[in-house]
């Protein structure tokens, strides 16, 4: 029986907004999925990060031709998430159409990444982030981490004890000093992993060759086509350690960070505000200051290896999963389980 329909508007960010559309059905909601962006090309997403008013014709066009299309739709529950581009007279239109729905806004990045939103939060009856630090900055916010996808879980018990083919693994986007930061650690390792990856071979060379934020990164160390998350989970559960580095700005938990963990491998990484979270143990969580600068790569690999990898997901890890992070999302915005109602869930 079907719970309601939903509206789902989300940028596209390596598949998980399909995986949150599924899962949003599987919960009970037919639900209607709308990109946020007018396009997902390398040059569509880098200049709505520099200059996105270059777009505001293009951006208005998209707008009025998803609420055409929708205008004979009725929502019981609209899911915003990060409002990079949304226009606010789109999100009124849109509650004039279907005064009784539940408006929720989530935040997988910093508000500081992503000023857009800010225009838009009086235009929703929830409002929830990634980012503790916004949460304590912006009045009416509630904090919902990420979420690990069921693709990432641990070894079988009776393999996880034994050698595994990596010691160390890196898996991102190429960007904030990424590159020199896994260097500074594990370098090249036999045995070591790492991805870089770029979404064009146009905007590395850009970054490379004009703006010189990428002039010691070797065309060899990058790839242009992503790995497929099944590769990614075999390399993080096949890995002792697996280092993660957020981007500047935000104290948000990336997505990596909680894969990492639910595969069931120590996780290295630069973010403090993981210190708060119920799951922390530093047999675990390794958590590195200064951006590893300061570390002694040599002893914090021996460390590491001592320690071996950890036989499963931390204790509870089920909390972190796709199912209960719409779960949660849902009841954020739902009448009646606000945050705060008495849930024992991970909405605070």
């Amino acid at each position: 029986m079907s719970t309601g329909r939903a509206l789902l508007v989300s940028p596209a960010f390596f598949g998980y907004e399909r995986d949150i559309a599924a899962e949003l059905e599987r919960q009970g909601w037919d639900t209607v999925f709308v990109d946020e962006r007018p396009s997902n090309s390398a040059l569509m997403r880098a200049v709505i990060r520099v200059r996105r008013s270059l777009l505001g014709r293009l951006i208005q066009a998209h707008y009025r031709s998803t609420l055409d299309r929708l205008r004979r739709e009725r929502f019981d529950l609209v899911v915003v998430i990060k409002g990079e581009v949304v226009p606010a007279w789109f999100l009124r239109e849109l509650r004039a159409l279907n005064p009784g729905a539940a408006f929720v806004f989530y935040a997988y990045d910093a508000v500081g990444n992503s000023p857009n939103c800010l225009g838009l939060l009086d235009q929703f009856d929830a409002r929830l982030s990634f980012d503790r630090d916004d949460v304590e900055a912006h009045a009416g916010f509630g904090y919902l981490p990420l979420f690990h996808t069921p693709e990432f879980r641990p070894l079988p018990a009776e393999q996880a004890a034994g050698s595994r083919r990596h010691r160390w693994a890196f898996v991102g986007t190429l960007h904030s000093g990424r590159y020199a930061f896994v260097r500074r650690l594990i370098g090249d390792g036999e045995g070591d992993f790492t991805f870089f990856y770029v979404q064009a071979r146009w905007y590395f060379a850009l970054t490379k060759y004009v703006t010189r934020e990428n002039r010691s990164v070797p065309w060899r160390d990058v790839s242009f086509t992503p790995l497929t998350r099944a590769q990614i989970a075999e390399v993080f559960r096949h890995s002792v350690a697996v280092l993660d580095m957020q981007r500047p700005g935000q104290s948000g938990l990336t997505m990596r960070t909680l894969e990492v963990l639910a595969s069931g491998s120590i996780l290295v990484t630069t973010n403090p505000s993981i210190a708060q979270e119920p799951f922390y143990d530093p047999r675990r969580v390794v958590i590195l200051p200064d951006e590893g600068r300061t570390t002694d790569a040599a002893q914090l690999l021996a460390d590491v290896v001592a320690a071996g990898a950890p036989a499963g997901a931390p204790p509870g890890f089920e909390a972190y999963s796709l199912e209960s992070f719409v779960r949660q999302l849902v009841a954020a915005g739902v009448a009646g389980e606000r945050p705060g109602s008495g849930r024992s869930d991970r909405v605070e």
